[in-house]
């Protein structure tokens, strides 16, 4: 069983919009109002709900732990998740707070800005996980790291101290590099707990002060972290490895290479990566072998058109990796 623990978050996407609008006092003007040939559409969001939505859809046991608001918005991704296959018994509703959104405008040109409420996913700290669930779980997965305050440091650290008390692996994407991105001194304490540590270069870079590929991979093992995973889009993924007990490795990073589709959206695609390497993984693959099935799972989701996530299926991948 996994659990994964991270954001949950109603996206709004307004999409084609000719331009951009401009702020003209509290009227409708020329330059304030913009019509848009293509309706507003809502999907499903957020690190932690993504990452359990593509592991359910794969065929996989997985409870989010997460926040949603007393409101409209968090019933209908509580239904959207309970539907899939997601458990749902560790996901809080708090009064007074508002499901988190973030509303994407983006215009012919792909320009984009973004308007985010965080809102319940702030509620959400180390007495939200119930401990028989980790002691049951073979898996947790902590995502959305930077944008989860109540579990940042301590939570996490005493979290993942309890994980490895219980036997359960335990994986940690620190994206996305925003607001007070993760740092490499923040992160040590949890490192020491940590199997598989993921994120994407950028990420990477933020969090090792500017460090190479190589160098900021080995930083991390250096921190007692088992295994390195960098997600790099079209260009698939790096994996490095721990030596045993010691963080020296042999024959360097080991890369992975992406699959070539159609992409029709990138949402979700990290967070499906993450559900199908560690999926992967708990079936008993190697990190690389592992890793190439977390890129089919990427790309599956990014070259369908409407409701990728919901159309991700474990005959869809390996319709992928192995076609007829």
């Amino acid at each position: 069983m996994f659990i994964v623990i991270g954001t949950a978050t109603v996206d709004l996407f307004v999409a084609n919009l000719v331009e951009m609008p401009h702020s003209e006092g509290d009227e409708f003007t020329v330059d304030s109002l913009v019509f848009h040939s293509e309706p507003l559409k809502t999907s499903l969001g957020g690190n932690g709900a993504n990452s359990a939505h593509a592991l359910a859809s794969l065929g996989a046991e997985v409870a989010l732990v997460g926040g949603l608001g007393e409101d409209h918005l968090g019933d209908w991704m509580a239904g959207q998740l309970a539907d899939a296959g997601v458990e749902m018994g560790s996901v809080g509703r708090y009064p007074g707070q508002g499901t988190a959104t973030t509303l994407i405008l983006s215009d012919l040109q792909q320009n984009r800005l973004a308007f985010h409420h965080e809102g319940a996913n702030r509620c959400v700290d180390d007495s939200s996980i119930e401990r028989p669930l980790v002691r049951r779980s073979d898996m947790l997965l902590l995502t959305s790291y930077s944008i989860m305050p109540g579990l940042r440091p301590h939570g996490a650290v005493e979290l993942f101290r309890w994980a490895r008390d219980c036997d359960t692996r335990t994986a940690v994407d620190i994206g996305p590099a925003i607001g007070e991105p993760a740092r490499l001194n923040e992160l040590r304490p949890l490192l020491a707990y940590t199997d598989y540590f993921i994120c994407n270069e950028h990420e990477l870079t933020v969090c090792t002060g500017g460090a190479a590929l190589g160098a900021g991979m080995a930083a991390i093992l250096e921190g007692g972290a088992g295994c390195v995973v960098i997600k790099r889009g079209e260009a698939g993924a790096v994996v490095l490895e721990r030596n045993g007990a010691s963080a020296d490795t042999t024959g360097g990073p080991n890369y992975v290479p992406g699959f070539s589709v159609d992409v029709q959206t990138t949402v979700g695609a990290g967070d499906s990566f993450n559900a199908g390497f560690l999926l992967a993984v708990q079936e008993g693959a190697t990190p690389e072998a592992a890793a190439r099935f977390g890129n089919a799972v990427a790309a599956t989701v990014v070259s369908t058109p409407d409701r990728p996530l919901a159309a991700l299926s474990r005959e869809a991948v390996n319709r992928l990796i192995e076609p007829s």
